[in-house]
């Protein structure tokens, strides 16, 4: 399996094979489809080649052959495309089409559409009417085996009994019929199947369910529930352990389908079980974070100096994760250090080893949205399918964490998985799903688009692969803490905090103007999913999760630290200082003004900022929805933000100025606005 999901990914995009040369692209007589045509380069007998098959002196090991491949069509023509000329299946283009369809088609319309293609052959060429007919049945059976969830739409099942009642008809005694009718009694006598994940609960050990990233307390097996735990109790290694185990079961029944920004980008608050699996991911992410959170503040009276060796068992933890590749809870327990809460206490970090110091600043290095987070996308590809981590254990000479005999077990034992941090793959097929139209101009679907979204989603699979290594058994002194651990609101987070280190008179002023946290919606780094409170990791609130972004890993030397003195924010991880300007028609005048980009700002809400801060100008129309907001990337380039696209996250870090410009989105940018410095 894993095997040709890497020989899917290196082969399935026509346009990266070596040995295709693009020749044409061409359009159907009856408008329905437009398709690129390759030269396909193939090795053949030079001493069986006739004359005709010869192309030339320097070639003649070789012949080409034209190969067609859709871009965009019609749901008819792009059926088509499912099968070859000689009836075969196009497993490659299949695999693309079963993911990403939704979009353009439902489950439903897409079984009628197949059962009746067919029907549809006449049996006038019987070898070629069974070949098509044969691999008909081959995509039902693909399809059923790979997205079971399509037909789980109870009660009434539309789109199994669809397939069921045309397998009746036509193949009665087929083994897919079989495997139909077995689905269909399954479903109907268990609405708890195991197939999938609810939203709100995920299997956390025998008996205990996860619920918005908490367990519910269950009875033991006597009927009593389990004594208490505390963190302090939980070796580093068991929590490392226990976390990747969670986070994997998670990954592997993930629905990679329900990741695409048709899908995760265009939902609401009544719509959220159209994405189940992701949401399940994403509240565990949140528990994590919140977890760290409150094991640093709970006790208000702890010493710093003992609060500080709370913090180095998180990082102890961290490392352990990474050896692990399980840069889900790694990113978490990163992000809930870089939080505001702990971010800020400039005293309690101070006390922190310093050794433990580095590798936190090592850890967190990895999750840098420099160049594009390149440095965790590296390690990804570099370790994703590795059995072994590259990753060696340092250790502190600090005896703050009692359990340092853990780390004297034999590394050469150690055989992971891995579990990728998703927030990467939501933020690139948003933007895919921002850069490229569902459909063309002439109105057939944009296939290419899906072409690009499925180099995305086979990764996940591949990981979801790699993820199966695991093998991890729940531990019930873990699900207890886990269960019975207090989280805090952030609101309670950040008065907790204050409570241990007063807030200095500059963090006072910011905070009048800013948000009191740096844990952020981690769906915003898919860019536009801002309808899930953070403001409490309970059931009553909406499915959120945190998340740092910050490139600053030290709170205590970097110059980030808000009670260090730096009250305007440009380096503090949950906003930065950007330059802004209105573009006025008729006016050859720049002016340029600076504005605070928290990791919140929607483009409609810096769109309304800025035409504030120009509301002087008579001649603006302040109607935000008729304005655009761009960034000026470079030499006559620009990155056009969606009207609810997350600026913070969206934005080109690595443009070498922060400079944003609204302008009526009618309008195109003047060169003008790319004379400057920075551009040269």
């Amino acid at each position: 399996m894993e095997g040709d999901l890497i020989e899917l990914l290196q082969s399935f995009n026509a346009e990266n094979n070596s040995s295709l040369q693009f020749l044409k692209e061409f359009e159907t007589p009856e408008h329905d489809a437009v398709y690129n045509v390759y030269l396909k380069k193939l090795s053949y007998n030079a001493s069986r080649a006739t004359k005709s098959d010869d192309i030339g002196v320097a070639s003649v090991n070789f012949k080409t052959k034209e190969l067609k491949v859709i871009k965009a069509g019609t749901l008819d023509r792009l059926l088509d495309s499912l099968f070859l000329e000689g009836g075969e299946i196009d497993g490659t283009y299949v695999r693309i089409f079963l993911a990403t369809f939704r979009s353009f088609c439902t489950p439903k319309t897409l079984t009628e559409k197949l059962a009746q293609m067919y029907e549809d052959y006449d049996g006038s060429e019987k070898a070629r009417s069974a070949t098509f007919q044969q691999s008909i049945i081959s995509v039902l059976s693909i399809w059923l085996d790979l997205y079971l969830q399509d037909f789980n739409e109870p009660p009434s099942y539309p789109c199994l009994q669809a397939l069921r009642s045309f397998l009746k008809k036509n193949l009665p005694n087929s083994d897919l019929f079989n495997r139909v009718q077995h689905r269909f009694s399954k479903f109907c006598t268990d609405d708890d199947s195991d197939d999938g994940v609810c939203v709100d609960s995920v299997d956390c050990a025998d008996g205990r369910y996860v619920v918005h990233g908490r367990t519910l307390p269950s009875p033991s097996k006597h009927g009593e529930l389990i004594e208490s735990v505390e963190f302090s109790q939980l070796n580093i290694r068991t929590i490392a352990e226990q976390l990747t185990r969670i986070d994997a079961d998670l990954f592997i029944k993930l629905e990679a389908h329900q990741c695409l920004g048709s899908t995760w980008n265009q939902r609401s608050k009544d719509k959220a079980n159209e994405c189940p699996t992701v949401a399940a991911t994403i509240s565990m992410f949140n528990s994590v974070i919140f977890t760290v959170i409150s094991t640093i503040l709970k006790d208000i009276d702890l010493k710093a100096s003992k609060r500080a060796r709370v913090i180095e068992k998180w990082i102890y933890i961290a490392q352990e994760l990474r050896i692990l590749k399980n840069f889900s809870s790694l990113r978490a327990i990163i992000s809930g250090l870089q939080s505001s809460p702990i971010f800020r206490l400039k005293k309690l970090w101070a006390h922190v080893n310093k050794e433990m110091m580095e590798i936190y600043t090592d850890l967190a290095q990895i999750f840098s949205l420099e160049s594009n987070q390149i440095a965790s996308r590296e390690l990804l590809m570099k370790e994703g399918t590795a059995k072994v981590s590259t990753q060696t254990r340092r250790k502190s000479k600090t005896n703050g964490v009692s359990d340092a005999a853990m780390y004297r077990y034999d590394q050469s034992s150690l055989c992971c998985g891995t579990v990728p941090y998703l927030g990467t793959f939501l933020s690139d097929l948003t933007m895919v799903d921002s850069a490229f139209s569902d459909y063309t101009d002439s109105g057939l679907v944009n296939f290419e688009k899906h072409r690009k979204e499925f180099e995305i989603v086979a990764q996940i699979n591949l990981f979801q692969s790699a993820a199966k290594m695991y093998q991890v058994e729940p531990h019930r002194r873990f699900c207890a803490w886990f269960n019975s651990m207090r989280v805090y609101t952030e609101d309670e987070s950040y008065a907790l905090s204050c409570e241990i280190e007063p807030p200095s008179t500059a963090e006072k002023n910011l905070q009048k103007t800013i948000s009191k946290t740096s844990v952020t919606s981690y769906a915003s780094l898919a860019l536009s999913y801002s309808n899930f409170s953070l403001k409490s990791p309970t059931p009553s609130d909406g499915v959120s999760i945190g998340s740092a972004s910050s490139d600053s890993a030290h709170p205590i030397t970097s110059q980030s630290s808000i009670s260090s003195g730096d009250s305007d924010g440009s380096h503090h991880p949950d906003r930065r200082v950007i330059k802004v300007t209105l573009l006025t028609p008729g006016s050859d005048d720049v002016n340029y003004k600076s504005m605070i980009l928290t990791n919140k700002d929607r483009s409609m809400a810096v769109i309304k900022r800025v035409l504030e801060k120009f509301h002087e100008d008579p001649g603006v129309n302040h109607d935000p929805s008729t304005f655009c907001l761009v960034q000026l990337t470079g030499k006559h380039r620009e990155l056009q933000f969606p009207s609810d696209a997350n600026v913070f996250y969206a934005m080109d870090t690595t443009s070498p100025n922060s400079t944003f410009l609204v302008k009526k989105t009618s309008e195109r940018t003047p060169k003008k606005m790319f004379k400057t410095k920075s551009f040269s």
